[in-house]
């Protein structure tokens, strides 16, 4: 807290210097609690401008995760670790173009990760249509370094993933617009979970999953704002398959109320449905490779359906009568609960966020 203030004061003095450029850095606190692991997730993003025509955005964040999965180490136990991530971004408008990259790079105990993109996009019919493509690459390194026992095998294992995405935005109205998106994810390399085992009729073994999964999406999504009442409506589908034979359907629905000059209200429903992968089974009748090529216990890779509930509130410094850099700052509050009928369970999730903006 001593932090923050530090940081909101000189915002504060540098506000009042000549301004040449804007820029904001959001404060982040997440909360994540299922019935067997919990995560709390402090971040903080950043984006300034970088001259007339170009911005630059950054983010750090550490997940603190306890799990008292039984996938999560060797002998079942309950783990804590900590994971740290770092990213940066840089985008330049060019003209009825846009440009730009990101990277970012995570390391744990036994995971490290890097992963690096960049994004065009195009502006047509005095900016009523957006084309965009996006692509991406990145490496992982995973270890079991959490394994516990004297007799866990070192692993050493890698896994590339390669991204390409594309997307059609068209503004329909005044007030309404619609996009529509497609997503592809070639993953290869290591996909097991070191640390989980399966059942079979011969014992517990490990997972064995396909070295290769290529995931593909399509979603769209309609956003319409309504000026008699002040109300934004959000409505969004998107379908998933993948390798593996999981099939996913998601149909989201979102409002916002605006209540007043910096003051707004929301709620959403997300709904959930996918197969299960063509290999998951409940149990294994042999852990015989010749049998049974793939083994796996992953609730992600089961049949199962979900639906989640959000509340959102957001607040401007301005409705509590200040004014200056404290009547701009933004809070943010986000409470969101999850019905999982799969073996993790519910789970619930608490955001909170301070957004402080500057001129520099």
């Amino acid at each position: 807290m001593r932090g923050l203030a530090v940081a909101i004061a000189v915002l504060a003095i540098a506000s009042g210097a000549t301004a040449r450029a804007d820029g904001e850095i959001t404060l982040r606190g997440v909360y994540y609690k299922e019935h067997a692991t919990r995560v709390e997730q402090p971040m903080v993003d950043g984006t300034f401008d970088a001259g007339d025509n170009a911005t630059v955005d950054a983010h750090v964040l550490v997940d603190a995760i306890t799990s008292a999965s039984a996938g999560a180490t060797a002998d079942g136990s309950a783990f804590s670790e900590r994971r740290w991530e770092a990213g940066l971004g840089y985008t330049r408008n060019l003209g009825a173009w846009r440009a730009g990259a990101a990277g970012r790079i995570s390391t744990e105990s036994d995971y490290d990760s890097w992963f690096a993109s960049g994004r065009i996009a195009r502006d047509l019919a005095d900016k009523n249509t957006t084309i965009a493509l996006g692509f991406g690459a990145g490496r992982d390194h995973i270890t079991n370094a959490g394994a516990k026992g004297p007799f866990a095998p070192d692993i050493s294992e890698h896994l590339v993933a390669l991204m390409g995405t594309a997307s059609l935005t068209q503004i329909l109205s005044t007030n309404a617009l619609a996009s529509v998106t497609y997503d592809l994810g070639i993953l290869d390399g290591y996909l097991e979970n070191p640390y989980r085992t399966v059942i079979t009729a011969d014992g517990l073994v490990g997972e064995r999953v396909p070295q290769r999964r290529t995931r593909n999406a399509v979603a769209a999504l309609v956003r319409n704002y309504f000026p008699s009442t002040e109300t934004t409506l959000i409505a969004s589908y998107r379908y998933y398959r993948d390798g593996w034979g999981v099939h996913a359907h998601t149909p989201e629905v979102r409002v916002v109320q605006q209540a007043g000059d910096g003051l707004a209200f929301g709620a959403g429903f997300r709904y959930y449905r996918q197969t299960r992968a063509s290999f998951w089974k409940p149990t294994y009748p042999s852990s015989d490779p010749a049998m049974e090529p793939f083994l796996t216990d992953d609730p992600k890779l089961s049949a199962f359906t979900g639906a989640t509930m959000t509340m959102r509130f957001e607040v401007e410094g301005s409705v509590f009568g200040f004014s200056g850099l404290l009547g701009a700052m933004r809070g943010e509050a986000i409470v969101e609960y999850a019905v999982q009928h799969n073996r993790f369970g519910n789970a619930g999730v608490g955001h909170v966020a301070l957004t402080v903006p500057f001129e520099y």
